[in-house]
């Protein structure tokens, strides 16, 4: 295994292994700094979210994303798994599968599944696809029991779109019709000109192109009475750095992008992401976006934090509740810099507080005052000066929460992370203003 799985290994081992570690991490906050009662309500107010539950769930029973592809030979299929991944991955046939008219695969590298598909090449091309062949892989698909189905149609060409689709709406009718239905046109890259490859540099021409092929596919799925979820234009060309034909096949996968053409992938992803069952999802985003699956978590874990520093602030009694604060500001520093394969102590993580984005001693201790001082409001107006200080507890927590973030997961140099923190304060401020 080499250095970069090595350690895309070690943070898949810490992402599931999530849950363990936040109980055991409770459990090894010193007692000097929250007592048993506070430790238990602590547990329990971070383990009662249930869009975390929903995520640590999850992360316990991952499974690879089920994709139905419809598309004619030369559509593309294996180039957009490959650019969805970033890898050059195996393309493994199962067992036959009962029908014909589909061939069953899964996609691998390194021992590691990324995604299964039954390919249904032979519903638009095949001159007998009859209804006994239409009732065969209909079943077959029923059972596969996908997550969607993912129409591919090759920009550059317009024949045989309206029979590719008809076929494609009978198989909806027939497995039930609810699956999201993405439709894709791919090699965007080529239309003219097709010699601009960069997908930052298509001129305009090229996009007005992309726009007038996505809007005829639309038009002909709206002929034949079939919805789409989503019509999204994707370019996979990729430059390898060798040539995938002169290695051994086990050996693909250690390919690395020479030159990257992708366009609209993200999209895509995001779009998968989102419409995917949750255990897909979160396979998905591990094997393919690993950071984008600790940025996701990291932001629960941010709301929920900023949260509880609210309640703890809005104790009346004056310093008392420091103590838990610095201790809830230092668990959500840990857990994020878990998440991105890291370890800290309870006392680092209380060092990086006062340094981390930018913060300064100077003014981490200036906030602390503006906060506990906010409460001698209370001797005048009982509860008034709470109110303060829970906002500037929320929104300090919520400011820390954002820079870990950038610094463990986004990759964002130190130097910066004021800024950073500066941003998340102004957009924490925005949205209590929307909330109201």
């Amino acid at each position: 295994m080499n250095p970069k799985s090595e350690e895309m290994q070690k943070r898949l081992t810490h992402i599931g292994n999530l849950n363990n570690y936040i109980e055991d991490l409770l459990q090894k906050v010193p007692g000097n700094l929250i007592n048993e009662k506070q430790r238990k309500k602590l547990t329990e107010a971070i383990m009662d979210d249930d869009d975390l539950n929903n995520l640590l769930e999850g992360l316990k029973n991952p499974r690879p994303p089920r994709f139905v592809l419809v598309g004619r030979t030369g559509v593309g299929k294996s180039s957009l798994v490959n650019a969805m991944s970033g890898m050059y991955l195996a393309e493994v046939s199962d067992v036959e599968i009962g029908t014909k008219e589909a061939r069953k695969f899964t996609y691998e590298a390194d021992g590691q599944v990324y995604f299964e598909v039954i390919d249904t090449r032979g519903i638009g091309e095949s001159e007998t696809f009859d209804k006994k062949a239409e009732d065969e892989l209909s079943e077959v698909v029923r059972e596969f029991r996908p997550d969607a189905l993912l129409f591919l149609q090759k920009a550059t060409e317009r024949a045989h779109i309206d029979k590719d689709v008809i076929a494609t709406k009978q198989l909806m009718d027939k497995t039930g019709g609810d699956l999201p239905l993405v439709a894709i046109l791919t090699h965007i890259d080529e239309l003219n000109p097709s010699r601009v490859k960069e997908p930052d540099r298509y001129p305009d021409e090229k996009l007005r192109l992309i726009g007038e092929k996505k809007a005829q596919l639309e038009r002909i799925f709206a002929e034949h009475g079939l919805e789409a979820t989503a019509i999204l234009p994707v370019s996979s060309y990729i430059e390898w750095d060798r040539d995938p034909e002169a290695m051994p096949e086990n050996d693909r996968h250690e390919l690395r992008i020479g030159f990257d053409g992708r366009r609209g992938i993200e999209e895509l992803l995001d779009f998968l992401e989102e419409s995917l069952d949750v255990r897909a999802a979160i396979h998905l985003g591990l094997t393919v976006r690993l950071n984008r699956v600790a940025i996701r978590i990291s932001e629960r874990f941010i709301k929920i934090f900023s949260a509880l520093s609210a309640t703890v602030a809005l104790s009346p009694i004056i310093a008392t509740d420091i103590a838990v604060l610095l201790t809830l500001q230092s668990i959500l520093l840990m857990i994020i810099a878990y998440l991105s394969g890291r370890e800290l102590e309870f006392r680092t993580a209380r060092e990086l507080l006062v340094s981390l984005g930018g913060i300064g001693a100077t003014g981490f201790t200036l906030r602390m005052v503006a906060q506990q001082g906010s409460k001698l409001a209370n001797l005048l107006f009982p509860g008034a000066g709470s109110a303060i200080s829970a906002g500037i507890a929320s929104g300090g927590t919520y400011a820390i929460g954002k820079a870990a973030v950038a610094y463990y997961l986004r990759g964002v140099p130190e130097h910066e992370l004021g800024q950073v923190v500066q941003d998340a304060r102004k957009e924490y401020e925005e949205q209590q203003e929307e909330d109201k």
